[in-house]
């Protein structure tokens, strides 16, 4: 309505200039060039858009006008060579004049920025008050606006994520989209922070590209979710404030703040969190070995997450076309967990036979530091802009663990045959560093048709070591214990290029690319016996296409097809095996990348502005997918033999998915808006190792509702609710899952500056991890539960003015004291 309004304004201005049609084009002068030019507000330095731009004559006749674009963009074309006058005129702000001549020296002309003032006097009368929807569909991308999702307020990104269409989070922090792994990036880069590590508070929105073109890194089976983190421009200094806590005992607090003058944008973010989530978990199995047997194992305990963020940086406008960008961020905390655990032994018929109880405790200590530095230049052409950028990540961590179990007869007394004691400690440290370098440049030619082109690298080193000593019965002397130790290093690059087009013709548009990668793995062990290896890929080819045919009537179809990748990552590879209770799990050297053919038709209608509906079939044919494989072994542990249901990953031979997703936002009411995700899909997966051949199918479907309403007293309620089908796995499935969380906010003070929070988390505290695998040797039937039910208040506190003149009239302010002292002196 905006846009309809400001367009409708703009053309009324226009239409009082005299009619084109009394001067007619001068097309066939001997000699003609062209202008070019863009308009920014002089407060804001945002584009204004449709603004009357008329081209006068020297007699101050009109030649030609046009209104300016969304990006402020105005050009002329086909002019004849002189001297003329621009004329730019717009409600709210001041009537600007510039001249310009076009030489046969000069005849395509850059007349730069021009920034319009505000007419204080008009915009007295004028009251526009506009407002970011939570969510925004376009064909290519969905747009989750953080700012208006109330739930997740003091939280960390894993709470953000579990209220966004099309993606789902299981209790372990693990995302998927369309029921395959996304790639996760921040700020559109890779990182090596957790998703429980960043703030929600820190973050402006997350976009959903479901199938990126050849622009994107082809990593990810299902797409790319990116976080784009907060990062304020407004003119003056302005900010936020906000203080939380819970009923499970989590506090959080943090600070926004922002300064912009002139030239320079200076931002500054703090948060500090400590969350704390009690936890249960129980595994029960079935052993079918020569004499069948029972175990159960329960743990009961807490896990406590307490981290802090900073981040710092400017923007530096050098001047009109130029901008440079540099932040810095720190994250630094530690995530523990601390398990009371039982075990109990019973025979074929579960009789029990013994007992043990014990502890199984980590902590885990971090620091995160991000560098990044972008560079932007924008030509004279629309659309024409040249990016560049470098961010830097560095990761380093701490670990120890204790485990430890002590088994008794029925009686309670303590004994040591057949099960003998298990007592361990270990300790660790970890570096991983990450770099990405990337450069593109979009060059238009004409307002239908461009050429994207760029250039990609990624390096990252990882080096991890962990000592794990064991007590040894009788002696009880502490021993390493090399099952459970580890000293890796591990390397990987990758190169990636990409170029792409894309055109119209009338209403039908399409976009071609292509993408090229290059990617070396290096592996070593430095432990007992050392093993290494090395992967070096050739460079693989990613293509994509991309079709859309608009249709009358505010609704268009696409088409489009990828080529996708997913690497394994360095835990994937990491041999060393990790053991807690029974249960065991270890990387794969050997486990190789797996590609993704993927196909999506789209459709997308817009109902008289009120009601958007995304329709999208998609198909994925995925080979040397990357699954995890369960098998019965035994373990050396402190000189004792454990039999454990052991997990890696595997390359199964194919995955096949189809299905239809459809997302629904409906403003039902000026005062209450609706938004619906239902993704229905099959899914075939063939997988085979050690000899076995596994195969298992089936259909599943996902569900999100996400329900804002406006009431009165600057209310606003917000219900949102999940559901997860039965999923597939190729040895077993895992159980549906649910959950409801509701929040409402309170504004207060004047232009709502200060909003007060009360959520909760789970209402029913139903959410939960429930699966089965099946072996050929074992049932097992795996439960884990955090306690996710947790009431919220937090309250957030803006401030700030939009003042462009602060720092000059300081200066004014300055002067004028020195001059009263001056004057002072001199008497």
């Amino acid at each position: 309505m905006r846009k309809i309004v400001l367009s409708l304004t703009g053309w009324m201005l226009l239409f009082h200039l005299p009619l084109l049609a009394q001067h007619p084009h001068e097309k066939n002068a001997d000699a003609t060039g062209a202008l070019y030019g863009k308009l920014l507000d002089a407060q804001t330095n945002k584009p204004v858009e449709y603004a009357s731009v008329a081209l006068l004559r020297a007699d101050s006749s009109v030649l030609t006008g046009m209104l300016s674009k969304p990006n402020g963009d105005f050009n002329f074309e086909h002019v004849a060579l002189g001297k003329y006058l621009l004329k730019i005129n717009f409600i709210g702000y001041e009537t600007t004049f510039k001249s310009v001549a076009l030489t046969p020296a000069s005849n395509t002309l850059d007349v730069g920025n021009i920034r319009l003032k505000a007419n204080v006097k008009s915009l007295a009368a004028v009251n526009v008050v506009g407002e970011k929807p939570a969510f925004t569909m376009a064909i290519d991308k969905r747009v989750f606006n953080v700012d208006k999702n109330l739930a997740s307020i003091g939280g960390t990104a894993t709470d953000v994520l579990k209220q966004v269409p099309s993606v789902s989070v299981d209790i372990d922090g693990n995302v998927t989209v369309r029921n395959g792994t996304p790639t996760i990036f921040i700020d559109g880069r890779p990182s090596t922070l957790t998703l429980d590590q960043i703030p929600a508070d820190a973050i402006a929105n997350i976009e959903v590209v479901t199938n990126p073109s050849a622009k994107y890194d082809a990593e990810g089976m299902s797409g790319i979710l990116n976080i784009v983190l907060k990062k304020n421009k407004k003119a003056g200094i302005n900010g936020l404030i906000n203080l939380g806590g819970s009923s499970l005992g989590s506090a959080n607090a943090g600070i926004d703040f922002n300064l912009r003058q002139q030239q320079f944008n200076f931002f500054l973010s703090y948060n500090i969190r400590n969350r704390v989530s009690p936890t249960t978990g129980r595994l029960f199995r079935k052993n079918m070995n020569k004499d069948t047997s029972f175990l159960e194992q329960l743990q009961e305990g807490d896990f406590y997450r307490k981290f802090q963020n900073g981040r710092i940086g400017f923007d530096w406008f050098i001047d009109n076309r130029n901008t440079l960008t540099v932040s810095q961020s720190l994250t630094g905390g530690n995530f523990n967990r601390y398990n009371n655990q039982t075990l109990h032994e019973m025979d074929a018929r579960q009789q029990p036979l013994r007992y043990g109880t014990g502890v199984d405790n980590t902590r885990n200590g971090f620091r995160n530091y991000t560098t990044q530095l972008g560079y932007k230049h924008t030509f004279a052409k629309e659309g024409e802009e040249l990016t560049a950028d470098f961010t830097y990540n560095r990761a380093t961590g701490d670990n120890s663990s204790e485990y430890s179990l002590q088994y008794y007869n029925l009686n309670g007394d303590p004994i040591y045959d057949p099960k003998r004691p298990e007592e361990r400690y270990g300790e660790g440290k970890g570096t991983t560093t990450y770099l990405t370098g990337q450069v593109d440049y979009v060059k238009p030619f004409t307002p239908t048709s461009k050429i994207e082109a760029g250039l990609r690298t990624n390096n990252r080193r990882f080096d991890n070591y962990t000592n794990t000593m064991g007590k040894q019965y009788p002696g009880g002397n502490f021993l390493l214990d090399s099952a459970l130790s580890n000293n890796y290093h591990y390397q990987e690059q990758i190169n990636a290029a990409y170029v792409s087009y894309t055109g119209a013709k009338n209403d039908f548009g399409y976009q071609v690319g292509l993408r090229a990668e290059q990617s070396n793995y290096s592996g070593e062990t430095r432990l007992g016996t050392k093993e290494s290896y090395k992967i070096n890929y050739p460079v693989s080819l990613f293509p994509s296409l991309f079709l859309s045919q608009k249709l009358k009537g505010d609704h268009e179809l696409q088409l489009n097809y990828s080529r996708r990748i997913r690497r394994p990552w360095f835990r994937d590879l990491l041999p060393t095996i990790e053991y807690s209770g029974q249960s065991a799990s270890r990387g794969n050297p050997e486990l190789k990348p797996e590609f993704t053919n993927s196909f999506e038709l789209s459709y997308l209608k817009d109902i008289a502005h009120k009601h958007n509906i995304l329709v999208s079939l998609y198909y994925r044919n995925t080979n040397n997918a990357i699954t995890d494989f369960y098998v019965d072994t035994t373990l050396n542990l402190n000189g004792q033999t454990q039999r454990v249901l052991l997990s890696y990953p595997i390359n199964a031979n194919t995955r096949n998915s189809y299905g239809a997703e459809i997302t629904l936002r409906s403003q039902l009411t000026s005062y209450w808006d609706l938004t619906t995700n239902v993704n229905l899909a099959q899914t075939k997966i063939n997988a085979s190792g050690n000899g076995d051949n596994l195969s298992n199918q089936g259909f599943i479907w996902f569900g999100k509702v996400n329900s804002n309403t406006k009431l009165p007293w600057n209310l606003t309620l917000q219900i949102a609710g999940e559901y997860e089908s039965r999923q597939i796995l190729p040895q077993g499935q895992r159980e549906p899952s649910w959950s409801i969380d509701a929040a409402i906010k309170k504004d207060l003070l004047k232009n709502k500056a200060l909003s007060i929070s009360l959520g909760i988390n789970d209402i029913f505290n139903s959410d939960r991890n429930l699966s089965y695998t099946n072996t050929a040797f074992s049932e097992q039937e795996n439960y884990r539960k955090r306690l996710t039910r947790e009431l919220r208040l937090n309250a957030t506190w803006r401030f700030g003015k939009l003042d462009t003149h602060l720092f000059k009239r300081k200066s004014n302010k300055s002067k004028e004291g020195n001059m009263e002292m001056n004057n002072g002196e001199g008497n």
